[in-house]
């Protein structure tokens, strides 16, 4: 890819960062108090000429059938302009010209019960049906193109209709945003971490970094959210997931206890952010995201779930098209307010289990009695090794005293712990570095038995393409 190219990558990558940001940083801080001081940061587009007559629900609208607030879908765009300022420091209007595209767009659909959320990324380079739009009084669009030029031809408004054509959904919310506050923001918060599977050097992008686990600052964020040489296959879809884990990492940082407690950095954060955002009328209003933002106070990064919109390659080595049958899926649970992947049930059918994407077979696990039972810890492990686990030690926890059945994991395992944690009904779970991939599953007085955990095959389908906010994942 050219370097222009991947310089305006880069801007509406950092484009959507930059409105979760917001939205997180509200919810952390609950700063209800600085809230009137941004209104006026804010730019309203009407976009009802390109949607329809916009019936806007309240945002903190309840569903008098469910008893919780009705679900919400909103399209999160970046812009690539160079226009505005701190908007021309990776090209200027002159050689890039005035026009904008989002190469970078994902919908975020936020459940009624507000404790979870999905983000579906979809790749830019798509190749879709342009709907008809207006632009200047005129109609455009109407042929078959990248997904990516629809902002570029109508706006903001042209893009959401074309996720509304291929969805089936009826989305009219949406936030734009462009990059001057984007390193400031990084640089608020304290940096945000990053994994790396091998070293890098990518002169086009500036990262240079070894393999492993780095805080990075304003230039080497952006340098992150940038690369595609040098690392992965070098295609979009595969950087949308190296995307997809800086988004995670950073909703981790914003949400954890500590990060952003100083008003006046706080101020500062929201204040680069709002003056980045362009949304439609109803999201405009300060009211309405300090609304949206009280309503997630329970929202919790393994609760929100990214998710690529399923695609097949042209065979052309440039553009994809999206896998109807399987996107179908996706699209039926952001309508039907349900999750993605399908929960799975245990054998009775009551529990509802989390996303697992780890067998049994491949969790090798440490067994130590934390009870004054005898021979405790040698019957958790038959019942272990019967489920298909790889029992190693089996022994003696530090003292006979434990309440609550614990599992202790080094947290670059912590997509496999989750198997173990649910399948054990652990209570408590510990981080342990450096501790490599076997776990310690510490049993207490509250033991109950192994739970049957099931990798449905439409979750194995997908796990490529599927992480949640709480994964730790290493770029490659």
């Amino acid at each position: 890819m050219p370097s222009s190219t991947t310089r305006r990558v880069s801007r509406v990558v950092l484009a959507v960062f930059s409105t979760m940001v917001l939205l997180m940083t509200v919810v952390g801080a609950g700063v209800s108090v600085v809230m009137n001081q941004l209104q006026g940061n804010i730019t309203a587009v009407d976009v009802s000429e390109d949607l329809g007559a916009i019936t806007e629900v309240p945002i903190d609208a309840v569903n008098e059938e469910t008893g919780t607030y009705e679900p919400l879908n909103i399209v999160l765009m970046g812009s690539d302009t160079r226009a505005g300022k701190g908007n021309g420091g990776f090209g200027s209007t002159a050689e890039f010209g005035t026009a904008q595209r989002s190469d970078t767009v994902i919908v975020l659909h936020i459940a009624g019960d507000r404790k979870s959320a999905i983000g579906v990324s979809i790749p830019r380079d798509t190749i879709i049906n342009l709907p008809t739009c207006k632009k200047d009084g005129k109609k455009v669009g109407g042929y078959s193109g990248r997904f990516n030029q629809a902002i570029e031809i109508g706006g903001p408004g042209c893009t959401v209709k074309a996720i509304n054509e291929m969805s089936g959904l009826d989305i009219h919310n949406f936030m734009l945003v462009d990059f001057g506050g984007f390193k400031r923001i990084v640089d608020a918060i304290g940096g945000v971490d990053i994994c790396l599977a091998a070293d890098v050097n990518d002169p086009l992008s500036g990262l240079k970094l070894d393999k492993g686990k780095h805080l990075v600052m304003g230039d080497e964020a952006l340098a992150f959210v940038r690369v595609r040489h040098g690392i992965g296959d070098g295609s979009d879809t595969s950087r949308i997931r190296r995307q997809q884990a800086f988004i995670s990492s950073l909703m981790r940082k914003v949400l954890s206890s500590g990060t952003l407690l100083n008003p006046a950095s706080l101020l500062g954060v929201l204040d680069a952010a709002t003056k980045s955002l362009t949304a439609d009328t109803q999201l405009a209003d300060i009211n309405n995201l300090k609304d949206l933002a009280v309503s997630l106070k329970d929202l919790k990064p393994a609760n929100v779930t990214f998710v690529t919109l399923p695609w097949t390659p042209n065979g052309d080595g440039a553009t994809v098209s999206v896998n109807t049958k399987k996107a179908a899926n996706i699209w039926d649970a952001l309508k039907n307010d349900t999750s993605w992947p399908p929960k799975g049930k245990t054998v009775d059918g009551d529990d509802i289990q989390p996303l697992l994407k780890t067998k049994p077979e491949n969790i090798r696990v440490n067994v130590l009695n934390g009870t004054s039972t005898p021979g405790k810890a040698k019957q958790v492990a038959k019942e272990l090794r019967k489920a298909g686990y790889s029992v190693q030690e089996v022994g003696n926890a530090d003292n006979a005293n434990y309440t609550a059945t614990t599992v202790e994991y080094d947290p670059n395992w912590d997509v496999s712990a989750k198997t173990l944690i649910y399948a054990t009904s652990a209570t408590i779970t510990d981080k342990v570095k450096k501790q490599g991939p076997t776990m310690n599953l510490i049993v207490g007085t509250d033991w109950a038995g192994v739970l049957p955990v099931k990798i449905s095959a439409i979750t194995q389908d997908y796990t490529a393409n599927v992480n949640t906010g709480d994964e730790v994942l290493c770029a490659s």
